[in-house]
């Protein structure tokens, strides 16, 4: 599967979400583990929504954030790919 800007992320089922003032702790319940997610990392998973393209999270990010960085739809990518290598989202 190719992970472009036009993919759709959407979280597994199996993610129990706890939201703290800096960012998010998410627990896999099929794996039994525990990832911390900082504020960007947080921010961007609330949008792994099975409605939102990495694009158009990389343009939510920006308006969040208030960068006009050349970078975010990198990071963006880089961020999702991770939550995918981690297996938090479904395939």
């Amino acid at each position: 599967m190719e992970i472009n800007e036009d993919f759709v992320p959407a979280t597994k089922e199996c993610i129990e979400l706890e939201e703290l003032d800096d960012g998010c702790i998410l627990y896999n319940t099929e794996k039994d583990e525990v990832h911390s997610l900082n504020i960007t990392a947080a921010s961007i998973w609330s949008c792994c929504d099975g409605k939102h393209s990495i694009k158009e999270i990389a343009t939510i990010v920006e308006k969040c954030f208030e960068t006009r960085s050349k970078r975010v739809l990198e990071d963006v990518l880089i961020i999702v790919k991770d939550f995918i290598k981690k297996e938090l989202l479904k395939p």
